[in-house]
């Protein structure tokens, strides 16, 4: 499974003709922008530089929730915050947690045409996500995703502008094995629906137990079911069927 690169409201046409010269440069196809036509723009074309391609066949969304119900897992790259419940990867130990949740395969298969313009045939049920330039994610965006990461940056310059970023996970995510056969691909889709549905059995648990208020375990636990592996999810899910009887 490849990943589909998302910019939420983009305020500049650089920025996303940076971001699809920097996807393309490192293999992927898909760029999704929300609450923005900024790829239709005469500087964003002239920065992607070879990747016009790229932006004709963007997506475009009205919001992160919409596309939330059309993908399995969102990653959220985001500061870290101090004393936040978060999760946070560096992109390193995000590549090395999507590894071991089989969520890669080969780019060059595609399940669907990778470029639809459309969510409903979105070929990469995976997507990284990026911010405003000046403001990031909102909380009720970070709420959507499934996985947090971030850049560990200099103090005396803390900052990378937003075709900087999508570049260093971009690069970081194209280092990935590549030699995955068919059958791993497969192995792919079964690990995505078990995810969530892991994660709707554990929420149902939560509400089940009038533990629903409690932002900070339920964080905990969205963050703890997305970094499990295949092994560990098949346990937690026979860990959650067994508590599930005992509270009937």
């Amino acid at each position: 499974m490849s990943i589909s690169f998302v910019l939420v409201e983009p305020t500049r046409a650089a920025n996303v003709g940076a971001a699809a010269r920097a996807i393309k440069t490192m293999g992927f196809e898909q760029l999704i922008l929300v609450n923005s036509a900024l790829h239709l723009q005469p500087e964003a074309l002239w920065v992607a530089h070879g990747a016009q391609d790229i932006l004709a066949n963007t997506i475009t969304v009205d919001s992160l929730a919409t596309l939330r119900e059309h993908t399995d897992l969102l990653i959220a790259t985001t500061a870290r915050e101090r004393g936040s419940p978060r999760c946070y990867l560096s992109p390193t130990e995000l590549v090395s947690t999507l590894q071991s949740k089989n969520v890669f395969g080969p780019r060059s298969i595609q399940r669907e045409p990778p470029h639809t313009h459309s969510l409903q045939n979105l070929a990469h049920p995976c997507a990284i996500v990026f911010g405003r330039e000046s403001s990031g994610l909102k909380n009720e965006e970070l709420s959507l995703c499934d996985l947090y990461s971030y850049v560990s940056l200099a103090a005396d310059y803390p900052s990378l502008n937003l075709g900087q970023a999508v570049m260093v996970f971009a690069y970081q995510l194209s280092q990935v094995d590549k030699k995955i056969g068919l059958q791993q691909l497969a192995a792919t889709d079964i690990a995505t629906d078990q995810l969530q549905a892991l994660k709707a059995k554990a929420m149902a648990l939560v509400e089940q137990i009038d533990a629903g208020e409690d932002t900070k375990l339920v964080q905990w636990l969205s963050d703890g079911i997305a970094m499990l592996g295949q092994r560990d999810m098949k346990m937690a899910h026979q860990l959650l069927n067994d508590i599930a009887k005992k509270l009937k």
